[in-house]
């Protein structure tokens, strides 16, 4: 049978059709037969769209569109069998890989272009989680449950956002979860939230934009509203194989939906920086799969407009030179660096990869919030005075040396924490690295430090940054709390590859838990936790001259802390012959506010 072979669009400028797919009834044995039809975005009939993971582009199968052979993924084929009708009516969905014609660039370009009007349009959103295995099905019901005491706890009391065990309705309603008999169901409900979807650029507008949402795995249908207040309750009560990391995903997927219904205003790189974790085949869809979320005043720039006859490191370069002239700020180059993998071959180090999905949240900030936020200004009200050099693809910038680093600490890098589950006991995940930054920091020193406050007090406000506003009584309780989390820390991390059962392990973790914090308090506070979030891929450090500090991971000692004219935070510059290169940012101890910045000092550097 011959292939299908798709009719091209009208190529006169304003054209505004789309595809549109008719799936007919058929039995779970027969081939999926499909019609391709043009519309127009302002007279298109009902339809829904998919959301979905393309999974391996070499695993194909195929369906039959307008009586001829179409190649589909076998994800898209195993969603297209779930959701054809069984009846007699057809239904209408909108599915990318096949109303677009995925082998004519130009095509493919104006037609992501259009997603932003495509998706709103459709009825609701269909989720394709994938076939059900792992348990999906027991883990959706555990779900259900927990969702379905969230209603009732939000009609009794309130905001799932502040839920804790310690409040008697929490543990009349969600008690039941804490039983190990639960544990089979939450590990499978685990299992789903680990699934793909959750985690590809894509879906973020495809959620974002969508009027309804339902999640689809196998057989099983859930509204999303009920899968965020299942995952909500897991998260905030730490039930059993709660992954905090694994839920942020989700939590910035929710975030991007509300903002969007709000009618907020991001602009591109407060756009870029959020869902920067998440992953995309293509490295150019980390650009245009969030365009359609991008607005201000390079929403409609030409580098935005999705077009793959560009290459990745061109795309990269020219976003990044966008956003520096637009913003005339620095805060493009507070975007965590690349310390681990590979990316994109010969990027500038000022330009971001934006293939680095890690979960990195900049200085003093969660990863929920604007990168252009950041509360410091460590050159005062300096403007930035920026060149570019397109002959060495170098960014030109004035400023100067403050100090050299003398001792780095261990990188906190979250998933190398052991992830046993110990119920009641959350381990902050700065624990495990806690002892070696204390002896980094030299805290047990008599001398003040270098600002006249006691060492320790300084190391504290270091570890939040100085971005909470509690008390030094209250960080200097939360640091004895984390010395105390460390000596379990210390505990766990003495097993190599013969580790204790982990019923042992448990009993073990309970008993040093219960006789660290006999009558005392074991519980951080809400904005110390915030604020700890800066810590994840970062690395304590000591100066020459006795400043302490956080830095990236790729900082070493004897690289330069670096105060650039118009940056709000120093940065890591390392010599690379007459030239630098851009390492991150820090956060430096008793300079934040700018008193280690000399303009008079200033002097080009060349970042390439």
């Amino acid at each position: 049978m011959d292939s299908y072979c798709y009719v091209p669009f009208e190529d006169e400028p304003g054209c505004d059709r789309f595809r549109v797919v008719t799936i007919f009834p058929g039995a779970s044995d027969q081939a999926i037969q499909c019609t391709l039809e043009h519309v127009a975005l302002g007279k298109s009939p009902d339809y829904e769209a998919l959301s979905y993971v393309w999974g391996n582009p070499e695993d194909k199968a195929d369906i039959f569109c307008n009586g001829r052979r179409l190649q589909v993924t076998a994800d898209l084929h195993a969603a297209l069998h779930h959701i054809r009708p069984l009846g007699s009516e057809p239904r209408r969905i909108w599915a990318d890989a096949i109303c677009i014609n995925q082998r004519d660039n130009d095509e493919r370009g104006r037609q992501v272009r259009r997603m932003r009007e495509i998706y709103p349009k459709a009825s609701r959103v269909l989720i394709w989680l994938g076939e059900a295995h792992d348990g999906s099905d027991e883990g959706l019901e555990a779900a259900r449950e927990i969702a379905q005491a969230c209603r009732q706890y939000a009609a009794e009391r309130g905001d799932l956002k502040t839920i804790s065990f310690s409040d008697g309705r929490a543990s009349r309603l969600f008690g039941k979860f804490r039983d190990p008999s639960q544990f089979t169901r939450l590990e499978a409900f685990y299992r789903v939230i680990r699934r793909t979807w959750f985690t590809r650029v894509w879906v973020i507008q495809e959620l974002a934009l969508a009027a309804e949402a339902t999640i689809l795995c196998g057989n099983t249908v859930m509204d999303w509203k009920d899968l965020m207040d299942a995952i909500t309750a897991q998260d905030h009560l730490n039930l059993h194989l709660a992954d905090h990391e694994r839920n942020a995903y989700i939590f910035i997927l929710q975030k991007a939906r509300e903002e969007w219904a709000q009618g907020m205003k991001l602009g591109l790189l407060s756009v870029l920086f959020r869902y920067r974790i998440f992953d995309s085949t293509d490295p150019r869809d980390k650009i245009f799969g969030l365009s359609s979320l991008a607005r201000g005043k390079l929403a409609d720039i030409q580098a935005l407009q999705a077009d793959y006859n560009i290459g990745t490191l061109q795309l990269y370069c020219t976003i990044a030179e966008e956003i520096l002239k637009e913003s005339r700020t620095l805060h493009l180059l507070s975007v965590p660096r690349r310390f681990v993998g590979i990316g994109p071959q010969h990027l500038p180090s000022w330009v971001p990869d934006w293939t680095n999905t890690r979960l990195t949240a900049c200085l003093g900030l969660l990863n929920y919030s604007d990168i252009n936020d950041l509360g410091f200004a460590a050159t005062r009200a300096s403007k930035a005075q920026i060149r570019f050099d397109d002959a060495t693809s170098s960014l030109a910038v004035e400023g100067h040396i403050v100090d050299r680093i003398q001792a780095v600490g261990s990188v906190l890098k979250v998933e190398e924490v052991p992830r046993t589950n110990f119920r009641e006991v959350r381990i902050p995940k700065c624990s495990y690295v806690l002892d070696n930054w204390l002896r980094v920091a030299e805290v047990k020193q008599e001398e003040p430090y270098i600002t006249g406050e006691p060492i320790r007090d300084a190391f504290a406000q270091t570890l939040v940054t100085e971005s909470t506003s509690e008390s030094i009584e209250t960080l200097r309780a939360q640091l004895d709390i984390l010395e105390s989390y460390a000596s379990i820390a210390r505990w766990l991390g003495s097993f190599s590859e013969r580790k204790p059962p982990d019923t042992l392990v448990q009993q073990a973790v309970t008993a040093m838990h219960t006789a660290l914090f006999h009558n005392t308090t074991d519980q951080l506070t809400l904005y110390f936790r915030i604020h700890m979030s800066s810590l994840a891929d970062r690395r304590v450090f000591r100066t020459e001259r006795g400043y302490i500090g956080l830095a990236a991971a790729l900082a070493e000692a004897g690289e330069e802390v670096v105060v650039v004219k118009g940056g709000n935070v120093p940065l890591v510059l390392r010599p690379k012959g007459e030239a630098w290169t851009l390492q991150g940012d820090y956060y430096v101890r008793g300079i934040m506010q700018g008193e280690a910045y000399d303009g008079e000092r200033c002097e080009l550097m060349r970042i390439s």
